[in-house]
């Protein structure tokens, strides 16, 4: 198809007739500025209280806000800063995008308004240059407080050549001299899982203390108030209350995150012929579950794709959702190609962690008797949504094992139990 001024403009037509259900479409951006925070009053007041503290001269040196995606912890943070502006300086600086931890520490110096400096001038001289920007920043702003908020903060965990509980050892000498001018510093650390949880050494979990903020899924009531808030702003006509107690409902029960809530809520709106109803609701839920399994699954490596792979094929072929995490080791070791050598089963178990924060797939324990309890996933999105995203060329192979499996299911229900036996035999006789 050729592409021409003619078609360019009936693209654009059709898109501006799509969008014409809105009114401001940027209320249903998660990163859109807000003026009102809902359903998260405890936890403000957690934050609030560890940075207030530090106005009675008690500094509490490390907040760690921990929760599931879009529970709101970012949010919630930024907002209380920006709302204590007459009283502290802050920089909030998020460390996604970094690899390393001296990546971390030159992209904290960009958001100070520093250099980036050279790997070859060490650790100890960045952190050096930090505390420098600090304390100009203070003396700039004429004020004694500063807060420092590092946004995914975990990433420092993922660099095998670094030391991350060095480099928070060094952050926290770095209040303590701080402290001693009379510049008073807060550092709060926002992430999936608590900073505790992670292979730090004791001397750092002592300094750190233990000032942890819980951020839990929103409830239905949440979501709920936050869509109709979002929603009397985004749209030209009302979205219709029952409409958005299924958004909310939906969201609830799979994920109590208010961010897909909205991305929801908005993809129901592009793809709605005027009104919003209960059917394009389910209609973006399929689209955006297939968009989110893709992104996911496109940024993962090899050994994590393996794994997502193997809880597919176990719920296709197995013909049950949940699969234990031994049978999923199993599977895995097996599917891993002849070059690459097999994670262990313990590293294999956290990637099944990072697979269930990422929101790929939901977890339970269940008993397993005399030995304990054992862990079973299961995908919270369709195989057959999941399957084309990790390999389009695997998955068809799976869904010809699927369809030969039937087969032959069938055949033995039509012949007598020795024949049956006689074909189970064969069967596994050609797939060994």
């Amino acid at each position: 198809m050729e592409l021409t001024r003619q078609k360019i403009a009936e693209i654009r037509r059709k898109i501006e007739q799509k969008d014409s259900v809105f009114a401001e479409k940027r209320y249903l951006d998660s990163m859109c500025n807000i003026s009102k925070i809902i359903g998260r009053e405890i936890e403000s007041e957690k934050i609030l209280s560890s940075i207030m503290s530090l106005q009675d001269g008690f500094v509490v040196p490390f907040v760690s806000v921990y929760g599931r995606s879009g529970s709101g912890k970012s949010t919630v943070v930024k907002f209380v800063c920006e709302n204590l502006s007459d009283v502290i300086s802050y920089r909030f600086v998020n460390l996604r995008k970094v690899q390393t931890i001296f990546g971390c520490a030159n992209l904290i110096l960009g958001n100070l308004g520093s250099t980036s400096l050279s790997s070859a001038v060490g650790l100890n001289k960045a952190v050096d240059c930090i505390q420098s920007q600090i304390e100009l920043i203070l003396e700039q702003e004429q004020k004694k407080y500063f807060v420092l908020v590092l946004d995914e903060y975990d990433v420092i965990f993922s660099d095998s050549r670094g030391n991350p509980s060095d480099f928070v050892y060094k952050l926290l000498q770095m209040e303590e001299n701080l402290r001693e001018k009379d510049k008073w510093l807060c550092m709060i650390s926002i992430s999936n899982n608590a900073l505790q949880e992670y292979d730090l050494d004791d001397r750092v979990k002592s300094r750190m203390g233990s000032t942890y903020v819980s951020f839990s899924p929103y409830s239905k009531s949440d979501i709920l108030g936050i869509l109709q808030d979002r929603s009397e702003r985004a749209f030209k006509i009302p979205v219709h209350k029952d409409v958005l107690e299924y958004c909310s409902s939906l969201s609830s029960s799979d994920h109590g995150d208010a961010r897909r809530a909205l991305d929801l809520l908005r993809t129901a709106g592009e793809i709605c012929d005027g009104t919003i109803t209960r059917e394009n609701i389910d209609s973006a839920l399929k689209l955006l579950q297939k968009d989110r399994a893709s992104e996911i699954l496109a940024s993962s490596t090899y050994h994590m794709r393996c794994v997502a792979a193997s809880i597919c094929s176990l719920a296709i072929l197995g013909e049950q959702p949940w699969s234990a995490t031994s049978a999923i080791y199993k599977k895995y070791s097996d599917m891993v190609a002849k070059n690459e050598k097999p994670l262990s089963y313990r590293r294999v178990s956290d990637l099944l962690v990072e697979l269930e924060n990422s929101g790929l797939v939901v977890s339970r324990a269940y008993s397993r008797g005399r030995h304990g309890y054992g862990k079973e996933y299961k995908l919270k999105i369709s195989p057959e949504l999941v399957g084309p995203s990790i390999g389009k060329e695997w998955f068809d192979g799976v869904i010809r094992d699927k369809e030969i499996q039937d087969e032959l299911e069938d055949l033995k229900k039509s012949l007598g139990p020795k024949r049956a036996n006689m074909i189970a035999r064969y069967a596994k006789m050609m797939s060994d």
